[in-house]
């Protein structure tokens, strides 16, 4: 205890180096103190990171995955077209279409800025030709019979006459026995004679038709010389009365 001999006292009486021993004492504890406080904030911070989620930061949690940009998910969300847009058929692609101001549309996916949307709407039968890229515009009933090999299965859109819907006998041949079919003139002023094939799904469509009504098909090429007489064969898709 000699070292405390220099603090404020001429002498080591007992009264001097007991109240230099409370100094030392509570330095001490105050040190520890200090010590225990430090290494408790490291286990407290570790208790707050492995704590439960709360109701309110569980909901917070699924509420911002629900909301997350360009997640790539469908979410048939309903929007309105805020202002005239073009339309693409990808990011940055050319523009197929424009958009009105107010048009209704359905939101199908997000990607990087970009929103993938579908609509619907009608247009005239007359502006609308098959996307199947075996569509050949301009194919006569005479190019079927010249070369029979190389049409089949081209998509054609025919103006023709309705003359009768008939049933297929066993001598009509390229036709199943019973299958309808629709015997047409045509296409357009061509004087000549087609089976158009018609699908269950358009047989009450074509009973509806009048003799020598013009309509207009889109048929695909099943045969285009058949047997016995070369007769062009062709399977109907879709059928529009002229008006």
């Amino acid at each position: 205890m000699r070292h405390l001999s220099s603090i404020g006292c001429g002498s080591e009486s007992s009264a001097c180096r007991s109240k230099a021993f409370k100094r030392v004492c509570v330095n001490r504890r105050a040190y520890f103190l200090a010590l225990v406080f430090t290494c408790t904030i490291p286990l407290h911070a570790q208790g707050s990171a492995t704590k439960p989620l709360t109701a309110h930061a569980k909901a917070t949690s699924h509420t911002a995955a629900r909301v997350l940009p360009d997640s790539g998910a469908a979410t048939d969300d309903q929007y309105i077209v805020g202002s005239l847009a073009a339309l693409r058929d990808a990011p940055s692609s050319a523009i197929i279409a424009a958009v009105q101001k107010a048009t209704a549309v359905t939101v199908i996916a997000r990607d990087h800025g970009w929103t993938r949307v579908r609509l619907e709407g009608w247009v005239p039968d007359s502006l609308l030709v098959p996307a199947d890229t075996t569509f050949r515009a301009g194919l006569s009933a005479a190019d079927l019979r010249s070369n029979p090999a190389a049409v089949r299965g081209k998509t054609v859109v025919w103006n023709v006459q309705f003359l009768a819907l008939q049933m297929a006998d066993p001598l009509r041949h390229g036709l199943e026995d019973g299958e309808p079919y629709i015997l047409a003139k045509g296409p357009d002023m061509e004087n000549a004679l087609s089976y158009l094939v018609v699908p269950p799904s358009l047989l009450g469509t074509a009973r509806a038709l009048q003799p020598l009504e013009r309509i207009t098909v889109t048929a695909r090429v099943r045969d285009g010389k058949s047997d016995p007489v070369g007769i062009p064969i062709l399977d109907i898709q879709t059928i529009r009365r002229s008006r």
